[in-house]
């Protein structure tokens, strides 16, 4: 039986896409490898026949070069990509190199508005994006060390395709040129000060305002903590503001000078979804003196806002102040430790939010002050939308739950419910339970450590917990459950996981 023919690394570049498609399964590998390692070998003589190799040995070829760090080839592979979109999220978890990353930045110097890129390339979105799911696998921590102003999104967005081509995409190099476009460069960003500037970030800001507008940097969530504003503002004239969607902003704005400044910038963010303030410096003073009007006023200018998180901030008897400039209703409104009186409860339960809210979070107020009236009132008009519900740390003894329960039943979509660090006794716990057993969609409920088991302290939980005691409560809540039938519920205490309550399912 004579030998299978030899291929060489030059007939290789040239095999079309359907002799691929129709080779077995561990051909397949094994000749990606051998083209992979045929460009990687001799950087200099294989890079002008880029434009020969089929669009299906682009992407294992960048996964090889980034892996061993070949700068040449992930240059020239970024020049000639022969698709929209470039997805470098996993590669950096699993290979966190810097050299290999500046490497595919230095690609993008050859784009520009006058077509001078060296090959034609189809790239229009490079995203350095790190999903929540791939900061959790192994090798994350080491390259969150290295990137340090990094910052996983949680939003769950449309994903683009890693590297990987459409069955049915054809190759495009070769068809009639295009309108030029400007490539994004799609990346999150954690701000922190005292604030010194990482040098990869530093030569990435630096090569978009080079670029005469052929790189726009696109920042999807933003999170800055104890940052100068005179340190934001470069970064800020940098990136696309009508890209974000996301804004945190920790610990800042001590003076209002610096709330204007910001607050000019807000305004420009037009389609941001998301706002989250924390230990804001909030300034509600009567006519004539500085306040945070201005904010205000550019905060109105978010058309598109639906999520509001305000947390560890002085609002009482001011909610409406920051509430009723927004001209569009809330979808999700947390109000954390943010010493809420009556009055300001009572105007939720009467503003345009309360009937289209899915989430509330007020936990952290003391809330004992509004029940019975303003609370229930809420609970009543966001009834019909409300699927997340949190009212930890609020105060509430079994006569505030008791009062709250023809409210709170109405809430047939409620799907999560937290009370947790609120003084409530074993019975009043049962009775919690035996109301809500009705709401079908409620699948998941933190639930308070009954006044038997511990000491509150201010509204807290304190002390030793008798594990003993608790097991009893534990072993009744699941009778009952079970009696109910609503087994499905997870009833959990704020406790170590090694203290979960599970459910016994009948034998």
């Amino acid at each position: 039986m004579p030998p299978p023919e030899r291929v060489s690394s030059r007939k290789l570049r040239k095999l079309p896409v359907p002799m691929f498609m129709e080779m077995s399964t561990p051909a397949l590998p094994k000749l990606l490898e051998l083209a992979a390692s045929s460009l990687l070998s001799n950087e200099a003589s294989s890079l002008p026949a880029l434009e020969e190799f089929t669009v299906d040995l682009f992407p294992p070829l960048l996964t090889a070069a980034f892996a061993k760090g070949h700068k040449k080839a992930l240059k020239a592979l970024v020049q000639a990509w022969p698709f929209p979109f470039l997805r470098l999220g996993s590669l950096i978890v699993r290979w966190p190199n810097q050299d290999s990353l500046q490497a595919v930045l230095d690609g993008l110097e050859g784009f520009s508005a006058h077509g001078t890129c060296p090959r034609r390339s189809e790239l229009r979105v490079l995203d350095l994006t790190l999903d929540f799911e791939q900061v959790q696998g192994k090798g994350a921590s080491e390259a969150l060390a290295k990137f340090p102003f990094w910052l996983p999104s949680t939003v769950k967005m449309e994903k683009f395709q890693d590297m990987a081509m459409p069955e049915s995409v054809e190759d495009t190099r070769k068809g009639p040129q295009q309108a030029w476009e400007p490539v994004e460069l799609h990346i999150d960003l954690f701000l922190r000060g005292p604030f010194k500037l990482d040098t990869f970030l530093s030569g990435l800001l630096t090569k978009v305002e080079q670029s005469s507008g052929s790189l726009r940097l696109c920042c999807r969530k933003l999170h800055i903590e104890e940052m100068p504003f005179n340190s934001l503002r470069g970064i800020l004239k940098t990136l696309d503001l009508a890209f974000i969607q996301e804004l945190e902003v920790f610990d800042w704005f001590r003076a209002l000078s610096e709330q204007s400044l910001f607050a000019t910038q807000l305004g420009k963010i037009h389609n941001l979804r998301s706002l989250k303030l924390s230990y804001y410096h909030w300034a509600f003073s009567t006519e004539g003196e500085p306040s945070s009007s201005y904010f205000l006023s550019q905060l109105g200018r978010l058309v598109h806002l639906r999520k509001l998180h305000l947390s560890y901030s002085y609002l009482s008897g001011n909610l409406h102040q920051v509430l009723s400039c927004l001209q569009n209703p809330l979808h999700t409104l947390e109000i954390r430790s943010c010493t809420l009186l009556d009055t300001d409860i009572a105007y939720l339960s009467r503003s345009l939010h309360a009937p289209h809210l899915k989430k509330l979070d007020l936990s952290g107020n003391n809330l004992a002050c509004v029940v019975p009236g303003p609370l229930e009132s809420l609970l009543r008009e966001a009834s019909g939308t409300l699927q997340y519900l949190d009212l930890n740390h609020c105060r509430l003894k079994d006569a505030h739950l008791n009062t709250l329960l023809p409210a709170l039943s109405r809430c047939s979509h409620l799907r999560s419910l937290g009370l947790s660090d609120n003084p409530v006794s074993r019975a009043g716990l049962l009775s919690l339970l035996e109301h809500t057993a009705a709401l079908l969609e409620l699948k998941r409920v933190l639930y308070p450590i009954p006044v038997e088991c511990c000491m509150y302290l201010h509204g807290l939980s304190w002390g030793p917990i008798h594990k003993g005691k608790l097991g009893q409560v534990q072993a009744e809540m699941q009778r009952l459950l079970q009696a109910v039938q609503r087994t499905d519920m997870q009833w959990s205490p704020p406790l170590p996981s090694s203290l979960p309550m599970r459910l016994v399912q009948p034998e």
